[in-house]
């Protein structure tokens, strides 16, 4: 899932410049709009909590009544990373590994994590059926 939303997450890009450009001229409440309407886009993305996590975090910084500029440099930085690090490997993974991993998923989908299935395939139903056991009279062992 993480990968197949890499195209949601990157769509976020003009957002996330809005917001760099916003910070850099101190246009701090501007800021705080473009946080909160990121929150609400990364809800439907999977996989980004953690740069939910530094969007909180730079929204705190951004809050205070009294603006620690070397907190806000480091938190923006660090949040503007997070995100390019995001897009990077998930448009690389989907390029490179989500073919290859769907392949996997095709051949291993009917015998791996049975048990987990709600249902059987009915060739499954028919092997599981079958009663493999041979009849012993355990009576002597009492």
């Amino acid at each position: 899932m993480f990968i197949k939303d890499h195209e949601k997450l990157k769509n976020l890009s003009s957002e996330i410049k809005d917001l760099k450009y916003s910070i850099n001229n101190k246009d701090y409440e501007n800021s705080i709009s473009i946080i909160d309407n990121l929150f609400e886009k990364l809800s439907e993305i999977s996989g980004t909590d953690e740069f939910a996590n530094k969007l909180d975090d730079l929204i705190s910084v951004i809050d205070n009544d009294e603006i620690d500029e070397q907190k806000l440099s480091l938190a923006s930085s660090e949040t503007f990373t997070l995100y390019d690090q995001e897009v990077s490997w998930r448009e690389d993974a989907n390029k490179n590994l989500l073919p290859a991993l769907m392949k996997y998923n095709e051949v291993i989908k009917n015998n791996i994590g049975l048990r987990l299935q709600s249902r059987l395939t009915k060739e499954q139903a028919k092997f599981v059926a079958r009663c493999n056991s041979v009849h012993r009279d355990i009576s002597l062992n009492f």
